[in-house]
């Protein structure tokens, strides 16, 4: 127990699992000694792939069942998916939450589209794909920003 009445240990789920390190600097920012690699750069998109389709298709799923009355099952189901989602981006290599879900957000706009246009045949527009570019370009570039 800290100070402040907060503790310090983090139980995941029953098991005993120690808190990351803190970063460098102390302001839950990355630690200053991050260098991007191909690794981590394929790592990251591939992880914001991943958490976008959970995202979409999770809530993809609860829709169909609140909205279209397709079955409080595909709720369930959505609410597992959805729960994925959050935990994806854990394994993000970078460790500033802000920055993470930040550049996230450009993956999921596109992904939107791509899921609206592939799974319910709503095909995107000029401006869809206009806004969707300027996203991705503004969300990769304030990630992977060399600091």
């Amino acid at each position: 127990m800290q100070a402040d009445g907060s503790s310090s240990e983090l139980i995941m789920l029953g098991s005993d699992v120690a808190p990351a390190p803190a970063p460098a600097g102390g302001g839950g920012g990355e630690d200053s000694n991050f260098q991007w690699t191909a690794g981590k750069v394929v790592l990251s998109l591939v992880l914001f792939v991943a958490a976008g389709v959970a995202e979409i298709g999770g809530g993809w799923l609860v829709w169909q069942s609140i909205r279209l009355h397709k079955g409080w099952y595909l709720a369930l189901i959505g609410a597992v998916v959805l729960f994925l989602y959050g935990v994806i981006p854990c394994a993000q290599p970078m460790d500033n939450f802000g920055r993470v879900y930040a550049a996230y957000g450009c993956f999921f706009i596109i992904l939107s589209y791509l899921w609206g246009w592939a799974v319910d045949g709503v095909r995107p527009d000029t401006g869809d794909w206009v806004g969707s570019a300027i996203a991705v370009a503004g969300g990769l570039a304030a990630f992977f920003w060399p600091r």
